[in-house]
């Protein structure tokens, strides 16, 4: 948890102002509020950081040095890809900004 709050910290001072994002917290909470997330109409595998940029769709995918994507993530991540979207894994504040970098999402620095 505390990488993601570094990559949002990172986004708030990086990313362009006109760059919408947000990130929900799917996991923990045990089974029964688990099973109440998807009763709810919660999907697994998006990514854990949802951005919106002029109608186009990007999702930052944290994990951890050693972490790997569920199947469940894999596959979602393939169908959001295969529809238009963006979607890249971040292992540390670093990766995220080259992310925003390579998407164009990045506030320019002179």
């Amino acid at each position: 948890m505390s990488l993601q709050i570094d990559i949002v910290d990172m986004l708030k001072a990086k990313l362009k102002r006109d760059v919408l994002f947000t990130a929900f917290p799917a996991g923990g909470g045990g089974r029964i509020r688990g099973a109440k997330l998807k009763k709810a109409g919660l999907q697994a595998g998006w990514p854990d950081i949802q951005l919106v940029h002029r109608g186009r769709y990007f999702g930052i995918e944290v994990k951890t040095k050693t972490g790997r994507l569920s199947p469940a993530q894999v596959d979602l991540h393939k169908r959001l890809t295969d529809n238009g979207c963006s979607v890249a894994v971040a292992r540390s504040v670093t990766d995220a900004l080259e992310i925003i970098i390579d998407w164009g999402l990045c506030r320019k620095h002179k």
